[in-house]
């Protein structure tokens, strides 16, 4: 069986799109976990309705506050030997279960994405920066190196190391891929889009091709923050075997930069931080306007990486 675990806040536009690919499916031994948190809007009313029509779907309220207490929360109600984390504004692919049975060679597998306007009109395809399968986990740790958590899947003696994560960690992504990088012996790639990413005006991080001030500033500051987190973090689940105390040196200053309202062109120039820390500062803060056109750029070499 795989575990999905869908945390819905304010998803009453985008929720049917999201849960009607699972009742297509051919693939039959899943169950799917929403946990609702506090919507505003009828996600939960809507919620009952689908939970009647399926015994696997299991709706249940976040005991707490949040995506992070709603994952932790979901997770503890998972059955599955796979668990996978998506979101209720996105579709997942039905193509994604014809790699499941990969799964008992590998410790975990990730996938590329299409990425869709809120009227599924198709924008770009985003294929994942690899250097998280290929460099080795100080690499990742040292600069932060993650990929999106719903590209992500594992099996349950990953899942109980991700899990619970820290209440104050910020947001998640980069806590998947860490831990998944640190722990899982092989990473199996799927070259293919089996996800679709909806960008739309509600999303906390943005989008991902948004790039104007306020949201550049906002995700930098919550960065710092999640550096913050995993040093104090207890369990050391991250990083118990890095001693050295600058460590996270460089990734903060860029971070710290980054976080600025308005960081002058010569202190990013002659900040001592690497050359390509310099050239994303100078892009994002001076020339964000270029950002979009560097993503999708990014994208591409991704693929043919």
């Amino acid at each position: 069986m795989i575990s999905f675990i869908m945390p819905a806040k304010n998803a009453s536009l985008y929720i049917n799109d999201a849960i009607t690919p699972f009742l297509k499916a051919d693939y039959k031994d899943w169950e799917l976990i929403v946990v609702e948190d506090h919507s505003a809007d009828n996600t939960l009313t809507i919620l009952k309705e689908i939970e009647k029509k399926d015994s696997r779907i299991k709706v249940c309220e976040n005991k707490d506050i949040g995506k992070i207490a709603g994952l932790n929360y979901g997770y503890t109600l998972t059955n599955g030997k796979i668990v996978k984390c998506i979101d209720a504004d996105d579709m997942l692919d039905l193509k994604f279960f014809d790699y499941l049975n990969i799964m008992a060679d590998y410790d975990a597998l990730c996938h590329d994405s299409y990425v869709i306007t809120s009227g599924l009109r198709l924008i770009g395809s985003y294929w994942i920066d690899r250097s998280i399968i290929h460099k080795d986990f100080t690499y990742c740790l040292k600069y932060l190196k993650s990929i999106p958590r719903c590209a992500w899947s594992f099996p349950r003696h990953i899942g109980d190391i991700i899990f619970p994560m820290p209440q104050d960690l910020p947001f998640e992504d980069v806590w998947f891929s860490l831990i998944i990088k640190k722990y899982a012996r092989r990473i199996f790639h799927a070259n293919e889009r089996l996800y679709c990413y909806r960008q739309h005006n509600n999303q906390t991080y943005g989008g991902l091709l948004n790039f104007n001030k306020e949201i550049i500033t906002f995700r930098a500051k919550r960065m710092l923050k999640f550096i913050d987190v995993i040093k104090q973090e207890q369990t050391k689940r991250l990083i118990s075997e890095i001693e050295d105390e600058d460590f996270f040196e460089e990734i903060e200053s860029f971070y710290k930069l980054l976080a600025e309202k308005n960081p002058q062109l010569w202190t990013i120039i002659t900040s001592d931080m690497p050359m390509e820390f310099k050239l994303k500062l100078l892009l994002y803060r001076k020339l964000n306007f270029f950002a979009p056109s560097s993503t999708r750029l990014k994208w591409l070499i991704n693929k043919m990486c």
